[in-house]
C-alpha cells in the first residue's frame, strides 16, 4: 500500500511541476482577470481562475492570451508567470465583442454576396477575346532558412550510417530497397532541390472558339520526356474561386470585416476568415487568411491563406484590372510535405564528467510554387486555326526556351537539381512507375506493355453469378501504330466461359483516329441503354447495374469501327456490325422463334463542348471533364446480308451540372425510340434495380447508377419509346460529424414514362412503362466521417403499393475522392 500511494505522490508531483503556471491580472488596478483564454496556436490551453490563475502543458514556446475588454498579449512560455494585460479602447472592444462572439459579420457576407453576384461581369471570359503567357515553377526542398541544418542533419547521418555493423543488421529487402532509394535522394538533394519543374504557357480565349493553352515548353527533374497528364494539372487559382468564398462552404468559415485601405490607388475591403473546428477551443482570433476586395468593382483583389497550424502552409494570390476585368498577376503557393527532427551534441568541448547534452533541431520539406503571368493583350483578332486541335498542345518539351520567360534565374541549388534528380530517378526506374499511376486514371493497370481493364477482373448479376476474368491490351510500347486487346470471363452460375479479341490501328498522333476490328462470344442484359462514348468513370458506376437482373442475351458478333474526334468537342464513332443473338430467358418474338441473326451499324456522337483534352502517346486524356454533355446514338438493323431483322433504334443523354447559390445541381434527360421488327433487347429496359423475387432485407441495397432506379424491379419495365428525367442536388452547407472529413447532403428526384406500340409481339412476362414512375431520395455522403455515402430511396405515385418494403431502397456509394 506504501508503494502505491508512493507511486501516485510521485505521478501528481511530475504532473504538476511539470505544469506552466501563468497569473493574469490588469494593468491599471492590478487586479486578478477571471476567464482570460490561453492559447497555443488555435488550441485552447486553458482559462483563468477567479484568481486569474491557469496552469497548463503545452510545447509551445509562445502563448497567446485573450480576456474581454482587453487587448491580446503574447508572451514567451516559462515555468512561472504573470502577465498584466491592458484594458482595450471602446473601438477595438466592439470588434472583439463581434469575434468571440463566433458569428461572421454581416457587413463581411454582404460584400461577399457581391463578390459572387458580380463574378461573371468581372471574369476575363465577358470580354470578346484575350491571350497571355505564364511562367510557373514547382519545386520540393527544405525550408530555404533550414538548409544548413539540412546538411548539417545528412553530415550526421552519414556518419551514424558508416559505424553500423552490417553483419550483424538485418533488413527485410523491401525495406533495405527503400532505404537505399531514400539515402540516394538525400544525398542527391544535398546541393540541390528534391524536385523541380518549369513552364512556360500561353493562354488564348475567344467566344467564337472556345479556350486553348499551348505549352510552349516545359521540364521536369527526373523526367525526359513529357508527363502529359502532369501538363494538365493546374496549382494556381487561374479558372477557380477560392473555396472560402463559393457559397456551399459559407457555414465553414466565419468572415469579418477588419479594415478599409488603399491598395494600388483604389479603395479596398479586408475581410478577415477563419475556419470552423472545435468552437469552444479555438482562438477567437486567429485567422486562417485575408481577403482583399475592390470597393468599386467588388472583383477579388488579393487572397492570403495561411494553415491553422504554424509553418505548415500558405498560398497568396493576386489579381489586377485590366479593361475594367481582372486577371491573375502572380501567386505564390508554399506547402509542408514533410517534418524532420535530430539531436546534435558538442562532445569536443565536454570537461571531464560532464554528461552529454543535446540540442534538438528541426526542419521541413515543403513543396513551392510560384506562378507568373503577362504579356496580356484584350480583344485582339484571333484565328479559327489558332484553336484547332485539343485544348492543351506541347509545343517543346526540352526546357531550352524556359529561359526566355523565367521572371528569375535559377539559383545555384535549382540549377543544380536537373542534372542530380535526372540521375536518381533513372537510376530507379521511376519513369515507368509513374506511368503505372497515370494509367490508373484511365482506369487500366500497367505493366510495361501491357495494360490490364480493371472492368474485367470481376462482375456480379443474376443470370451468370460470380463473373471473374480479365481483360489485357498491349499499349503504345509495344506499337506505336497497332494494338491488339483480348479478355475472357466464367460466370460460376451459367458454367460459360465469355470472351473477345479486337485490333486497334491509330491512324494519326495529333487526334483519335482508331479503326478496329472485334470479335465477341458473351452475354448482354435485355434492352440496355447504349453507353457508347461514355467515359470510364461512367462505366465503372454501372457495374452492379445488373445485380438483381437475370434478363440477358447471348451474342456471337463479328464488328468493324472507326472512331474520330472532329474537333476537341465533338467525338464521333461509326460501326458495322454481323451477329447472332439468342434469349437466354423464355422468350419468343412474332413467329421467329428467340434467335436470330443481325446486321447493323451504328453512328454515336459526343459533343462536350467545354470538356478539356491533351493528345498523348497513349491516346486522348480529358484533363478536365464539363458541362454540358450531349450522347447520341443510332442504329438501323438491315434485312440484307443475311440479317433477320429491319429495325430503327435511337437514343440520347444530356448530361448537366451547374453552381448556383442552392448548391451543386446536377441535371439528366434521356429518351430513346425503337421500331420495325426489333427483339425485346433491342428496346429499352427502364433500368431497374430492385430483387421483386426476393424477400431478404438485403435486397433492397443496391448502388446508385447513371440511369438506373432504385426502387424498381430489375429486368420488369420495358418500352418502344421513352424519357426519363433525373435531379440531384447538392445542399449548399457541408458538416462534420467523426474524424476530419466534411459530410453533405444530396437529394435526388428520378422520373420516367413511356409505352409499347406492339406488345403483343413479345411473348414474355414484362409490364410497360406506360405511367409516370417516380422515386425520391436523398444521400449522406461521408456518411459518419467514412469514405462511403448511403442512401435512401422512395416509390411515389401511379407504381405505390401499399407494402413499405416494396417502395424502399436503400444504396450505398464509394466516395473514391
Amino acid at each position: 500500500m506504501a508503494k502505491f500511494f508512493s507511486s501516485l505522490f510521485l505521478f501528481f508531483t511530475v504532473l504538476f511541476f511539470g505544469q506552466t503556471q501563468l497569473k493574469v491580472f490588469s494593468k491599471n488596478n492590478n487586479k486578478p482577470i477571471q476567464n482570460a483564454a490561453v492559447y497555443c496556436d488555435d488550441n485552447l490551453l486553458g482559462k483563468t481562475d477567479h484568481e486569474g490563475v491557469v496552469s497548463f502543458k503545452t510545447k509551445c514556446k509562445k502563448v497567446e492570451i485573450l480576456a474581454s475588454n482587453f487587448e491580446d498579449a503574447l508572451v514567451d512560455v516559462k515555468k512561472s508567470m504573470e502577465v498584466s494585460l491592458k484594458p482595450s479602447s471602446e473601438k477595438i472592444d466592439n470588434i472583439d465583442r463581434v469575434v468571440i462572439n463566433d458569428k461572421s459579420d454581416p457587413r463581411a457576407l454582404k460584400i461577399l454576396d457581391e463578390v459572387n453576384k458580380r463574378a461573371k461581369d468581372n471574369s476575363p471570359k465577358s470580354l470578346e477575346s484575350y491571350q497571355f503567357k505564364s511562367y510557373s515553377k514547382s519545386s520540393i526542398d527544405v525550408d530555404k532558412d533550414s538548409i544548413d541544418t539540412f546538411k548539417n542533419f545528412l553530415a550526421i547521418r552519414k556518419d551514424s550510417l558508416s559505424k553500423v555493423d552490417h553483419k550483424n543488421f538485418k533488413q527485410k529487402e523491401g525495406e533495405k530497397k527503400d532505404s537505399l532509394i531514400n539515402e540516394d535522394l538525400l544525398s542527391a538533394s544535398q546541393e540541390s532541390q528534391m524536385f523541380l519543374w518549369e513552364k512556360a504557357s500561353e493562354y488564348k480565349y475567344s467566344k467564337n472558339y472556345g479556350e486553348k493553352t499551348n505549352i510552349i515548353d516545359n521540364r521536369m527533374s527526373g523526367f525526359k520526356n513529357p508527363i502529359y497528364e502532369a501538363l494538365a494539372i493546374n496549382f494556381s487559382n487561374l479558372d477557380r474561386t477560392p473555396r472560402q468564398l463559393r457559397p456551399e462552404n459559407r457555414e465553414l468559415f466565419n468572415f469579418y470585416l477588419s479594415d478599409t485601405l488603399e491598395l494600388d490607388g483604389r479603395k479596398t475591403y479586408v475581410i478577415k476568415f477563419k475556419e470552423i473546428t472545435d468552437k469552444k477551443k479555438q482562438n477567437p482570433r486567429k485567422f486562417n487568411g485575408k481577403i482583399y476586395v475592390d470597393a468599386q468593382s467588388f472583383a477579388l483583389k488579393k487572397f492570403e491563406s495561411t494553415n491553422k497550424k504554424q509553418n505548415e502552409g500558405n498560398i497568396v494570390s493576386v489579381w489586377k484590372p485590366i479593361n475594367n476585368k481582372w486577371f491573375l498577376d502572380y501567386e505564390d503557393i508554399k506547402f509542408k510535405m514533410s517534418s524532420q527532427s535530430f539531436n546534435t551534441s558538442k562532445k569536443d568541448s565536454l570537461k571531464e564528467g560532464e554528461k552529454v547534452k543535446y540540442n534538438k533541431k528541426k526542419f521541413g520539406t515543403y513543396l513551392y510554387v510560384k506562378n507568373r503571368f503577362f504579356d496580356f493583350e484584350i480583344n485582339e483578332t484571333q484565328k479559327a486555326s489558332d484553336f484547332k486541335g485539343y485544348s492543351l498542345e506541347i509545343k517543346n518539351s526540352d526546357g531550352s526556351l524556359l529561359q526566355k520567360y523565367r521572371t528569375n534565374s535559377l539559383t545555384a541549388r535549382e540549377s543544380a537539381t536537373y542534372a542530380k534528380i535526372d540521375s536518381f530517378v533513372q537510376k530507379h526506374d521511376f519513369e515507368k512507375k509513374l506511368s503505372f499511376l497515370t494509367q490508373l486514371m484511365r482506369g487500366n493497370l500497367r505493366y510495361k506493355m501491357i495494360d490490364f481493364d480493371l472492368t474485367k477482373i470481376f462482375s456480379y448479376d443474376k443470370y451468370q453469378g460470380v463473373r471473374l476474368g480479365a481483360g489485357i491490351k498491349l499499349n503504345e510500347k509495344f506499337n506505336k501504330i497497332f494494338s491488339p486487346d483480348g479478355y475472357f470471363g466464367y460466370g460460376f452460375k451459367d458454367h460459360h466461359w465469355k470472351y473477345g479479341l479486337g485490333l486497334d490501328v491509330k491512324l494519326s498522333a495529333k487526334r483519335t483516329s482508331v479503326f478496329r476490328i472485334d470479335y465477341a462470344d458473351d452475354v448482354f442484359a435485355a434492352g440496355r441503354f447504349s453507353n457508347n462514348m461514355w467515359d470510364m468513370m461512367m462505366k465503372v458506376s454501372d457495374i452492379n447495374l445488373d445485380l438483381h437482373n437475370g434478363t440477358f442475351y447471348k451474342s456471337q458478333k463479328w464488328g468493324a469501327s472507326f472512331l474520330y474526334d472532329i474537333s476537341n468537342s465533338l467525338s464521333m464513332k461509326i460501326a458495322v456490325n454481323k451477329e447472332k443473338q439468342q434469349a437466354l430467358f423464355d422468350y419468343q418474338y412474332k413467329n421467329m422463334g428467340n434467335a436470330f441473326d443481325n446486321v447493323s451499324t451504328t453512328l454515336s456522337l459526343k459533343y462536350a463542348p467545354n470538356d478539356k483534352n491533351i493528345m498523348t502517346p497513349g491516346g486522348k486524356f480529358t484533363y478536365e471533364k464539363s458541362y454540358p454533355q450531349f450522347f447520341v446514338n443510332y442504329e438501323k438493323g438491315f434485312d440484307a446480308l443475311g440479317g433477320d431483322l429491319d429495325y430503327h433504334r435511337l437514343d440520347a443523354l444530356i448530361i448537366h451540372q451547374f453552381r448556383s447559390k442552392l448548391g451543386y445541381t446536377n441535371i439528366k434527360l434521356f429518351g430513346g425510340i425503337s421500331s420495325g421488327t426489333a427483339p425485346i433487347w433491342k428496346n429499352f429496359e427502364i433500368a431497374g434495380q430492385k430483387d421483386q423475387n426476393s424477400d431478404k432485407w438485403y435486397s433492397n441495397i443496391n448502388t446508385p447508377s447513371n440511369l438506373g432506379f432504385i426502387t424498381m424491379p430489375s429486368g420488369t419495365f420495358f418500352a418502344d419509346k421513352f424519357v426519363g428525367f433525373k435531379i440531384s442536388q447538392y445542399l449548399p452547407f457541408r458538416f462534420k460529424t467523426v474524424g476530419k472529413k466534411y459530410s453533405n447532403i444530396e437529394i435526388e428526384y428520378q422520373s420516367a414514362i413511356g409505352g409499347f406500340k406492339n406488345r403483343a409481339d413479345h411473348q414474355f412476362d414484362f409490364q410497360v412503362l406506360d405511367h409516370y414512375y417516380q422515386e425520391v431520395g436523398f444521400v449522406w455522403n461521408r456518411f459518419l466521417g467514412t469514405s462511403f455515402g448511403v442512401g435512401l430511396s422512395y416509390r411515389l405515385g401511379y407504381y405505390q403499393t401499399s407494402q413499405f418494403k416494396d417502395n424502399v431502397g436503400i444504396k450505398i456509394r464509394f466516395n473514391v475522392l
